[in-house]
């Protein structure tokens, strides 16, 4: 297995923003495959309200991994996840080509349909689900078109391009890797036929027997296809007698013995948050120390 870890661009985060160098360069140090960061425009699970206001401050993803870019040499740089519908399909190639660029070639493309609705409302337009999941699978076609092709004229249901031509393209051929966050059949689909990578999240339901039962799916549907698709995870893992709010994958006391469980399902690449903040890095060297080992 390799491993990554994980932060979210949210509030406390957000107002120290040195605190993500500092996890970007201990994770290099520490030799993690990967550092990866949510995007959001506005906390998930959290009403707008006056009380929580500076609670649903953010930092911009992709600006963010740009910087972390600048303060690395050799780790590998990600989304977990991007919500694709709320974004310009087309500039979003160009942003994430040019930080293949900036990175010489470390991004990986974490995409999602998306599921907070009032960041939606607030900051594009919500739709229903069978809407967000057909302009995922239409943005990813345009995007990789954009990144393989001279010039790009595209005219889908959704979105329009004209003559287009994004240069420089991407340092990793033919495209960044592109890894789903499915949890639906429907989605399921789509990282079989345009994606590189399975990454559900333990918090909204990747439950050990959702993943048996849907990594079975994913890799009978890749084998028709003559496809591989890599299957990952992103959980939570804390000290002990911390919880957040939302479900997490295991205190690291027990994260050995559980994440034995999801290798043996077929996890080739866990990603982790740590909690509690403070303990952030504290926790990150304890887990490459003492559990990182017995996958190696």
């Amino acid at each position: 297995m390799k491993f990554g870890v994980l932060t979210p661009n949210w509030e406390p985060f957000s107002y120290n923003v040195k605190f993500y160098e500092e996890i970007a360069t201990y994770a290099e140090k520490f030799e993690y495959d990967s550092f990866f960061v949510t995007d959001h425009y506005l906390r998930p699970f959290l009403e707008v309200e006056p009380n929580t206001i500076k609670r649903h401050a953010t930092i911009e993803a992709w600006s963010l991994l740009a910087y972390i870019t600048a303060k690395t040499e050799f780790i590998r740089i990600g989304s977990c996840v991007t919500p694709l519908p709320m974004r310009n399909p087309a500039i979003l190639a160009k942003i994430i080509s040019t930080i293949d660029n900036l990175s010489n070639g470390r991004v990986i493309f974490g995409v999602g349909a998306g599921y907070e609705r009032r960041e939606f409302e607030a900051y594009a337009h919500w739709e229903p689900s069978n809407i967000r999941v057909l302009k995922v699978k239409e943005a990813l076609i345009l995007m990789k078109k954009l990144w393989t092709e001279d010039i790009v004229d595209f005219e889908g249901k959704f979105f329009k391009v004209k003559r287009a031509v994004l240069e420089p393209k991407p340092v990793q051929k033919p495209n960044p890797p592109i890894w789903v966050g499915a949890m639906h059949e429907k989605m399921f689909h789509i990282t079989v036929e345009l994606a590189d990578g399975w990454i559900p999240a333990r918090s909204l339901g990747a439950t050990p027997e959702f993943y048996a039962e849907n990594s079975k799916k994913i890799l009978s549907l890749a084998k028709k296809l003559g496809r591989k698709i890599m299957l990952g995870l992103m959980g939570y893992i804390t000290d002990e007698g911390f919880s957040t709010p939302l479900p997490s994958l295991a205190t690291i006391k027990d994260v050995e013995r559980i994440l034995e469980q999801y290798k043996n399902l077929g996890c080739e690449y866990f990603i982790a948050v740590f909690f509690p903040i403070e303990k952030y890095i504290t926790l990150m060297k304890k887990f490459r120390q003492e559990i990182i080992p017995s996958f190696s």
